[in-house]
């Protein structure tokens, strides 16, 4: 009955003090000042405005205000920051209304 893992990973599996180190898979989670943020922005919006939480969020993408706007942005550029191009990744989640329905529904709407 030997341990399902082998070589490396035998190793690293055996030592419990050394599973801190081990790297989930798959994507990585959303940080959680920019969860928060986008949480009491939406609830705020869904409140004021009488509007469901996925327009709520729909709203806050599409800013007319420019203080507003550039805050999100800055929001953005932080979650963003790890990846490759980010510029893109930003630009993306800016001005593709696709986009911003597939964050909503990956991520959002998980967090209520």
């Amino acid at each position: 009955m030997g341990s399902k893992y082998t070589g490396i990973k035998s190793l690293v599996y055996g030592q419990p003090e050394l599973k801190k180190f081990l790297k989930g898979r798959g994507q990585p989670k959303v940080d959680w000042f920019v969860k928060a943020t986008i949480c009491i922005k939406i609830k705020q919006y869904s409140k004021t405005y009488k509007i469901s939480k996925r327009q709520a969020f729909l709203k806050l993408c599409n800013l007319s205000s420019h203080h507003r706007k550039k805050g999100f942005y800055m929001l953005m550029d932080y979650h963003f920051k790890n990846k490759r191009h980010p510029g893109y990744w930003k630009d993306r989640m800016i001005n593709e209304p696709d986009t911003q329905i597939n964050f909503y529904k990956n991520h959002v709407k998980k967090w209520f």
